[in-house]
């Protein structure tokens, strides 16, 4: 009689299930015609996409790995980057005092809007 409080299951990291998948597939194999599993689409269905997932998963990580790689090497930069920005919006700020909107010609967004850092003046009585 099975027992009513086990409980089988099935990892929801799609990394874990293809791994899981391979071990059920290679036990499968292993029993050949006295598979419990024969009656299931293996050659037709189950196996092609265990390794289109497997290939894609692979592929998954190694971008993956590349990206840290990457953004790591950009956040190395990104002080000059932005000490650069700094420098040339001051530059061309100090060229176009009459009118900063001309900085927009070389990018960057120019807001027209007043600190709210400053209060406002208190009314006339």
């Amino acid at each position: 009689m099975p027992n009513p409080k086990v409980r089988v299951d099935i990892p929801s990291d799609p990394t874990a299930k293809i791994a899981l998948l391979k071990k059920v597939k290679a036990k499968h194999d292993e029993l050949a015609a006295d598979s419990p599993l024969k009656g299931l689409k293996w050659e037709t269905l189950i196996a092609p996409a265990l390794a289109r997932a497997d290939t894609a998963d692979q592929l998954s990580d190694e971008l993956g790995r590349k990206r840290e790689k990457a953004t790591g090497e950009r956040d190395v930069e990104m002080p000059t980057v932005t000490e650069a920005l700094r420098s040339i919006r001051d530059v061309l700020l100090g060229f176009n005092r009459d009118n900063p909107d001309a900085l927009g010609d070389f990018g960057f967004d120019v807001s027209d809007a007043t600190s709210s850092a400053a209060p406002a003046p208190p009314p006339a009585k």
